[in-house]
C-alpha cells in the first residue's frame, strides 16, 4: 500500500503552501493510474489527507469484497486463478461500477488491470471521473520491487527486468491513452509532491472546464 504518510507533517506541508484542507473541493473522483510500483497508493494516501477525503485501492476493496464472500482470506492473484480471466474481469468491473457510483467523491488507486478490463463501457469510464497517470521510469520500479525480493511471475524469467520493462509497455501506452492527466515522477519524487502536482493539474483542468 505503500509509505504511511503521517498527518501532523501533511498539515504543517499544507499550510507552508498556504493551503487549508477544508477549503479544497474535490468536483469528481480521481483516479490514479500506474505500473506496478509507480506509487499509486502512496500518492492516493497523501492526496486523500490533503484534502481530508477517503481514498481507496481497488484491488483491496476487490479482496476484501471477495474474500468475505468467500469466507477465505485470498490475495488478488489467488483470486484470479480461482475464478479465472473472464469471471475475475466480470468482478473487478462489477467493484469498479460500485465505487465510481458513490455519491461521496474521493481518490481511487487502481489496480494494473482495470483500465484494459473489457466489461467496462465508455459509460463506465465516463462515470468514473478523472483519471490520473503516475508514469515512472522502468528503472525506478524495479529498484522498488527489489526491495522485497522479486515476485513469482518475475522469478521464473531469463531477464526480470527485461520482462518487467516488456509487461510495462503496453500497459503505459494505454494508461497515458485512457488519462486526462499524466504526472511524470522521478526517483526523487515523493508521495507528498506526486499528490501535489495531481492537484494542482485537476485544479487547472477544472478551471478550464468552467
Amino acid at each position: 500500500m505503500g509509505k504511511e504518510v503521517e498527518k501532523s507533517f501533511l498539515g504543517l506541508y499544507c499550510k507552508e503552501i498556504g493551503r487549508e484542507a477544508e477549503k479544497m473541493t474535490l468536483l469528481e473522483n480521481i483516479n490514479i493510474c500506474g505500473i506496478k510500483h509507480a506509487g499509486k497508493s502512496s500518492a492516493a494516501n497523501a492526496l486523500a489527507m490533503l484534502l481530508s477525503v477517503h481514498w481507496q485501492d481497488s484491488d483491496d476493496v476487490l479482496r476484501e469484497e471477495y474474500s468475505f464472500a468467500a469466507g477465505r482470506n485470498l490475495s488478488v492473484r489467488e483470486i484470479y486463478r480461482e475464478l479465472g480471466e473472464e469471471s475475475f474481469r466480470k468482478f473487478e468491473a462489477k467493484i469498479l461500477r460500485k465505487l465510481w457510483e458513490y455519491d461521496e467523491k474521493g481518490i481511487l488507486a487502481l489496480g494494473g488491470g482495470a483500465l484494459s478490463n473489457p466489461f467496462l463501457t465508455e459509460s463506465d469510464f465516463q462515470n468514473a471521473g478523472l483519471i490520473v497517470c503516475i508514469d515512472v521510469p522502468d528503472k525506478i520500479a524495479f529498484q522498488r520491487i527489489l526491495r522485497k525480493g522479486l515476485p513469482p511471475f518475475l522469478q521464473q524469467e531469463k531477464d526480470p527486468f527485461e520482462a518487467f520493462c516488456r509487461m510495462n509497455a503496453e500497459r503505459r501506452a494505454l494508461f497515458e491513452k485512457r488519462a486526462d492527466i499524466v504526472i511524470r515522477a522521478d526517483g526523487k519524487s515523493t508521495p507528498l509532491s506526486n499528490a501535489e502536482q495531481i492537484w494542482e493539474a485537476c485544479g487547472k483542468r477544472w478551471k478550464n472546464r468552467g
